[in-house]
């Protein structure tokens, strides 16, 4: 009887202790940040911007003096409000910034990483990215950008476009991936695993401030070829109007240190190796008249085939990409959707992806940065860990021949079953 009394008195004890709240905060009591920024810094080692919500109402935008000589301005608009500092140390920074908050900072809703190319290119695993990881409210499905303009002012320009809700603008934003292909989807957890990974090197997104000189209004017009819709880098869209951000691109990293970057055309092209690629719009020369094009609604068939066996220390890696896709457009009016020249455009098609696959591997290789991945197939060679990592691939990949096949078929070629001639005064054109 004593025992069974002792044994409730200890359950109303524990039940008390383990359900109390004394530590919990409600939601308008923290600082919830949507987005961290990292550049070097002038009065201290960082410079680090917070992008915070406000949690109001949407109400215009609103511009406040901070310094007595005007030299410094907050901005706040629509929920949101931007804080730069220079500090010490990321805590240092959190620290500092939280003493002119009247709430704390809280990271567990932080959306985007963005760190300046600078530090990129210096290296940013243990002075910058590892206390951030370690920081346990950042969660590891952060992504990270890799900005061409200072963060600080990437940060400044990333407001919502379409809607109110910053959050939800980023998110949405970043799923882009899945309909273009033109940077990939990579994770704090990513980026973090693959600095220590002895399989492949890093990669992050490649992000900037659009510069409106792109956009030519003056000038000759463009000639008969074309530029590809891939053909550009973050901060390159020859464009005008709507966001001030862009994601485009790929940056591509030996280690810790950013040795060089893909376009977004090689990017899609190495989210296929990877078997990461989910669709996009391609544009290639008609194959009978060149002047003129043929876009493409491109997806992945299968997964791709990869096998890696060694010639002596040489790693011989074969790839074999298969892709199907829609026929969108014919300027040439040519009859492609029959059966007789519907090869023809599928033939084009591979040998464009072919020959721009084995640009992009000749160029990785040169980087020494294997990004396709090969690496997770050739370590099967190997029978131990250690056997693996006395190999070095990051090394031998370098040294590789890689042998590249696509297939590509077209499924179905929209709602024009056959592309027919224009007919005018002067006959058929």
């Amino acid at each position: 009887m004593r025992r069974t009394v002792l044994l409730i008195l200890a359950c109303f004890i524990f039940t008390a202790v383990l359900t109390g709240c004394r530590d919990a905060h409600e939601t308008d009591d923290l600082a919830h940040v949507l987005v961290v920024g990292i550049d070097r810094g002038i009065s201290n080692k960082w410079r680090m911007t917070v992008q915070i919500s406000t949690m109001k109402e949407g109400g215009g935008s609103k511009k406040q003096t901070t310094g007595g000589d005007g030299s410094g301005e907050m901005e706040e608009q629509d929920g949101y409000t931007t804080i730069t500092i220079d500090a010490p140390s990321f805590y240092g920074g959190v620290s500092m910034i939280n003493s002119i908050l009247p709430r704390r900072l809280n990271f567990m809703h932080t959306k985007f990483l963005v760190v300046s190319e600078e530090i990129a290119k210096s290296g940013l695993a243990g002075e910058y990215l590892a206390p951030i990881a370690r920081y346990r409210e950042i969660r590891r499905n952060v992504r990270v950008l890799i900005s061409k303009s200072p963060a600080k002012e990437f940060i400044k320009e990333n407001k919502p476009f379409l809607g109110k809700t910053l959050s939800k603008s980023m998110e949405l934003m970043v799923q882009e991936w899945t309909n273009t292909g033109f940077f990939p989807n990579i994770t704090l957890d990513d980026f973090y695993d693959d600095i220590k990974s002895t399989y492949n090197q890093p990669i992050a997104i490649l992000a900037s401030v659009t510069d409106s000189s792109n956009f030519k209004e003056e000038g000759s017009y463009w000639g008969e070829a074309f530029k590809s819709e891939g053909d550009y880098v973050a901060g390159q869209l020859p464009r005008i109007g709507g966001n001030k951000i862009e994601l485009f691109g790929t940056a591509v990293f030996d280690g810790d240190i950013m040795v060089g970057e893909l376009n977004g055309d090689e990017t899609r092209l190495m989210l296929m190796a990877r078997g990461q690629f989910q669709r996009g719009f391609f544009t290639i020369p008609d194959p009978e008249i060149s002047e003129l094009i043929v876009p493409l609604d491109v997806r992945p068939a299968r997964k791709p085939q990869i096998k890696v066996r060694l010639e002596g220390n040489k790693p011989v890696i074969s790839l074999k990409i298969q892709l199907e896709g829609d026929l969108l457009a014919v300027q040439s009016r040519i009859n492609y959707e029959s059966k007789e020249l519907k090869p023809m455009l599928e033939t084009a098609f591979e040998k464009y992806v072919k020959e721009e696959l084995d640009k992009l591997i000749e160029k990785c290789k040169g980087l020494k940065a294997d990004v396709f991945r090969f690496g997770g197939t050739a370590a099967r060679q190997f029978a131990t860990i250690e056997d693996w990592e006395q190999y070095n691939w990051i090394v031998q990949f370098g040294k590789a021949e890689v042998k590249t096949e696509v297939e590509f078929t077209i499924r179905r070629t929209g709602a024009m079953l056959k592309s027919s001639p224009v007919i005018t005064t002067k006959g058929k054109e």
